[in-house]
Parts: structure tokens; C-alpha cells; sequence
């Protein structure tokens, strides 16, 4: 091992993070070092930041680097060199299952979190114990350890890195609003939940070529619901001061929307009644949660495609990064905070919306030296 060190994030108990040191890995032919040059808060992320036995972690799986090193082998593999800057997919695959043989590597049996039954060495950024080395699997670090199955994709030298840490919620946007949901021209899009995902669901409907795209949230989200207004939202309703079918209906004349995206988890399940009930004949609803449930009959009666997100694609996150990269959208709006790694744990508390306001997409840059 070199004599140099990696300072890292931990999370070392449910909402406790140490700032620990760890040797920089020796690279093998086959993987790479990546220095981190930023880091998204995922919104999963406060969810794990709470749970217990799931320590000692370095969380981070929106990441955003350059190539620090790289193995011959692993160059030749993902076509990279020093230098080259990339954005990761959390997701480490097989690559020899039937499912990354499709190129739907999200859905391969050994990263699903549904399948994995050791949590702590679920192959995912973010995800993975690090007592054992290379130690450095997330983003909430100096540098972080490439291994032989990483998906990445390159990214404009010009690109800033903030920016560039939306490729997975916005990418998530694009699989769940356009790649599986169909919005495209003449389609109405309703989307519930104005956070990263949903703004993300909101400028790929609309990229896309949707005809209407509504968004949902509530009145604490005001300057979120603002902000789509400026990203491709047609429509911004606050359900605790309009009537939400009422006005929909009103916005459709009656028809329905074609594609409906719940990007809040429902903990109440209302989302998904109210999602079926302002559904038109042929829609496609993409619901979120565990516990929820639709009527089969007027699943039916409405001739209605349901399916609950699952990730994204290579192809999603790369259309995301196009659409990131092009200037169009006054995306630095949504980047909202950004912190070193002393302050992670404020990072993730402020996006699940404690502690400090106005978070919507909240950064980590390891490098920082201001806390």
C-alpha cells in the first residue's frame, strides 16, 4: 500500500459520521482510482443515513470525478485515461446475467437491493462496507476505488462538476417519465413531488416533447414549484391549496393525463388512488412506495399500464447528461447547497428537508477546506 491517505465520510452508526483516513488503494490492471471532485445527496440517502446495522458505510452515490489512475486493462475496458472526467452509476454488475445481457444492468439480481440479503456488501457506491480494503466505495470521500464491473460515462471538461451530480436523479427522470412511461408529443404528464427526481421527470417530459407537463406538490414546496415553472413544467398545483382533480380535469378538459409519475413514496397511499382516478383510457403510471395498492378493476376498465420505478438505464442517464450539459435550463438553481465532507452529515439532514431551508439538490466537495 502507498503511505498516502484517503479522507472519507463514515457513517458509523444511524446519523453519526466520522471523518476517518484510509491507505489510497495500490490499482490493479483491471480498476482505477477516481478523485472526487463532487458528490450529490441522493434521496434515498436520508433513509440510509437513518437506518441501523447498515455501518460502517461511506455513503455517496452520485458521483462525479476525474480518473486520478487507471489499470491497462481497465483503460482499455471503459475507454479512459488520467484525466478523463466521468460520471458513475452506483450500480456494480455482474455482467454475465441475463439481465445485463439485455443492457438493463439495473435490474442484474446481484445489485438488486430487493435480492441482496447482506446489505453491507450489496455491490453498489454508497452501499458497501468499508473495513474491508480498498475501503473506498463512495462518493463521500477524497478519492474513490473504480473496480473491474464500474458504469461510467464521460463528461465535458467544461461541465460543472455540481451539475454534473444531477445525471442520476435526472436520469431517473428520463426512465421514469419518458423511457417507460412513454411522455412524448401530444402526451400529458402529471408528476407528484417537486424534489430532484420529480424537477428531473419534469425537464425530460418536457424535452421530450410532452404537450402538458403538471407538477405536484405541497405548500411548503412553493419555491420548488417556482423553480419547474423555469425546468418545463407547464402546470405548478399546491394540493393543500387548489383541488387537484378539479383542476387536472380542468387543464385536460375532462380526458385525463396519459403518464403519471409518483416520485414521493405515498406513505399514505393517496397518491396512487388519486393517480388512477385522473388517469385517461391507455395511461401508463408509474407509482412509488411498497404499500400501496390499486383497484384491478378499474385497472381495467381504464386499460392502464402500472409499474413501480426501478433505477435507470446506461441510456437514461446519458441522455441526462446531454440535456445537463446543454445550458438550457437554469439547472445551477437547482444545486442549492453545497458542503465539505465535515458537514456531510448536515448535507444529508437538509435533504430530507431538516435543518436548513431551500435544500433541493444538496452536493458533497470532498476538497472543500471551509467547514
Amino acid at each position: 500500500m502507498s503511505k498516502a491517505t484517503v479522507r472519507a465520510a463514515v457513517k458509523t452508526a444511524p446519523e453519526v459520521i466520522e471523518i476517518r483516513e484510509f491507505p489510497r488503494p495500490v490499482v490493479a490492471p483491471d480498476a482505477g482510482l477516481l478523485r472526487v471532485e463532487c458528490a450529490g445527496v441522493g434521496g434515498s440517502d436520508p433513509e440510509v443515513y437513518r437506518k441501523p446495522n447498515h455501518a460502517p458505510i461511506i455513503m455517496g452515490h452520485e458521483n462525479v470525478g476525474t480518473i486520478d489512475e487507471v489499470g491497462e486493462v481497465a483503460a482499455r475496458r471503459w475507454g479512459v485515461k488520467v484525466g478523463d472526467r466521468v460520471a458513475l452509476h452506483e450500480y456494480l454488475p455482474c455482467w454475465h446475467c441475463e439481465w445485463c445481457m439485455k443492457g438493463d444492468f439495473r435490474l442484474c439480481m446481484e445489485v438488486d437491493f430487493f435480492n441482496v440479503k447482506d446489505r453491507l456488501n450489496t455491490p453498489r457506491f454508497g452501499m458497501s462496507t468499508c473495513e474491508a480494503a480498498p475501503h473506498l466505495w463512495g462518493g463521500f470521500a477524497e478519492y474513490m476505488h473504480l473496480p473491474a464491473n464500474a458504469v461510467m460515462h464521460k463528461i465535458p471538461a467544461h461541465l460543472d462538476a455540481r451539475l454534473a451530480t444531477l445525471a442520476v436523479p435526472f436520469g431517473n427522470g428520463v426512465q421514469w417519465a419518458c423511457l417507460d412511461g412513454g411522455a412524448g408529443p401530444g402526451k400529458t404528464v402529471l408528476v407528484f413531488g417537486p424534489g430532484q427526481q420529480g424537477l428531473g421527470c419534469v425537464l425530460a417530459a418536457k424535452a421530450a416533447g410532452a404537450y402538458n407537463v403538471i407538477l405536484v406538490g405541497l405548500t411548503r414546496d412553493r419555491d420548488r414549484l417556482d423553480l419547474s415553472l423555469h425546468l418545463g413544467a407547464d402546470v405548478a398545483i399546491d394540493a393543500e391549496q387548489e383541488d387537484l382533480s378539479r383542476r387536472v380535469m380542468e387543464i385536460t378538459g375532462g380526458r385525463g393525463v396519459d403518464v403519471v409519475v409518483d416520485t414521493t413514496g405515498d406513505p399514505t397511499g393517496s397518491v396512487a388512488a388519486t393517480a388512477v382516478a385522473l388517469a385517461a383510457k391507455g395511461a401508463y403510471l408509474s407509482l412509488n412506495g411498497l404499500e400501496q395498492s390499486v383497484p384491478i378493476g378499474e385497472i381495467k376498465k381504464r386499460y392502464l399500464t402500472v409499474r413501480a420505478p426501478r433505477g435507470r438505464s446506461y441510456a437514461a442517464v446519458e441522455l441526462a447528461l446531454r440535456y445537463i450539459a446543454s445550458g438550457r435550463w437554469p439547472l445551477e438553481r437547482v444545486c442549492s447547497h453545497d458542503y465539505p465532507l465535515e458537514q456531510v452529515d448536515l448535507a444529508i439532514k437538509a435533504t430530507a428537508g431538516r435543518e436548513v431551508k431551500g435544500a433541493i439538490h444538496v452536493t458533497v466537495s470532498p476538497w472543500r477546506r471551509d467547514a
